[in-house]
């Protein structure tokens, strides 16, 4: 029951986000201001008041960033070449879903239910990590199956690189190391300004999420979509768990990165594939189909990790 009532309550601030949609009352408009406002200010500042008040021995563990790095390519890839026969514009997008973790709009209300808010500190370091390593592999799948445009690739990894420079939660979390480093210790007014701002980023972050839903995305693709699913909410999040085992961490440590591993398709993935010329219907079924599925796979996730 206890793990229920962790995991219930996000998915019912989704369906609350997802109603709202519906309802009318968030247009596609307010919907991607909602997105912004969470990925541009809220989860950054989040982020960097994190990794600040975290002790920098405590929030940086190359270990495990190296690990995770090398179980998303190696998913990656095998993915990759497991569907070389699938038609170009499908076969970067289903070797993307398998990985895309939505840390941000998912995982981190997931843990932070699970283990209080403390644990977000820590976690900022590995989400700005692995945001930059997502965007990486994701021009790299994408790109792949029209490596003859060899012109418009070398135009989007630089286009890629700025982004990366650019990106709010990645300046967050960097911030927040260099913040952490110096000993900086904000004023009480701002520390305080910094909580009010970044404690709205968890629930908006659910509420955008699940007015992003269209079901409708999901009926034409769904097959690929669960065999996506399966990979990314149940392979590749054991396969960090054996590897952080093997590494010798355990609790918090090992539920943490997990959790965020267990996280569904990222949002994000769905546009990658429009501006990348993937299939974006198979990239929306993906991301909605894992949304769906991660309800038991998380709910178990939760009963390895807390018992009861």
């Amino acid at each position: 029951m206890m793990t229920l009532n962790i995991v219930l309550p996000v998915f019912l601030v989704i369906g609350l986000g997802y109603g709202l949609r519906r309802g009318g009352f968030l247009g596609p408009a307010a919907t991607t201001i909602l997105s912004r406002l969470v990925f541009h200010v809220a989860a950054p500042v989040l982020l960097f008041r994190g990794a600040a008040t975290t002790p920098l021995g405590r929030s940086t563990q190359p270990e495990v960033l190296i690990l995770l790095a090398g179980v998303s390519a190696v998913v990656a890839l095998l993915s990759y070449l497991v569907l070389v026969r699938s038609a170009p514009a499908r076969r970067g997008v289903l070797a993307q879903g398998t990985h895309r973790s939505n840390m941000v709009f998912f995982g981190m209300p997931v843990i932070a239910n699970a283990f209080g808010e403390q644990v977000l500190g820590p976690a900022a370091v590995l989400i700005g990590f692995m945001v930059m390593l997502y965007n990486l592999l994701a021009v790299f799948l994408l790109t792949l199956p029209h490596r003859s445009r060899s012109a418009r690739s070398a135009a989007v990894w630089g286009r890629t690189a700025l982004a990366i420079l650019r990106n709010p939660l990645i300046l967050g979390s960097g911030l927040g190391i260099l913040a952490s480093a110096v000993g900086f210790v904000p004023p009480i007014a701002l520390d305080q300004a910094l909580a009010l701002v970044g404690r709205i980023a968890l629930p908006l972050a659910l509420i955008a999420l699940g007015a992003e839903l269209d079901f409708g995305r999901l009926r034409a693709e769904l097959r690929p979509a669960l065999l996506v699913a399966v990979v990314k909410l149940i392979v590749y999040p054991g396969l960090v768990l054996v590897g952080l085992k093997a590494l010798g961490y355990a609790g918090q440590d090992l539920a943490v990165p997990v959790l965020l591993m267990a996280s569904p398709t990222a949002v994000v993935s769905f546009i990658m594939a429009r501006e990348m010329n993937g299939d974006e219907a198979l990239a929306g079924a993906i991301v909605i189909g894992t949304t769906l599925v991660a309800l038991p796979t998380t709910l178990g996730w939760l009963l390895y990790f807390l018992p009861g």
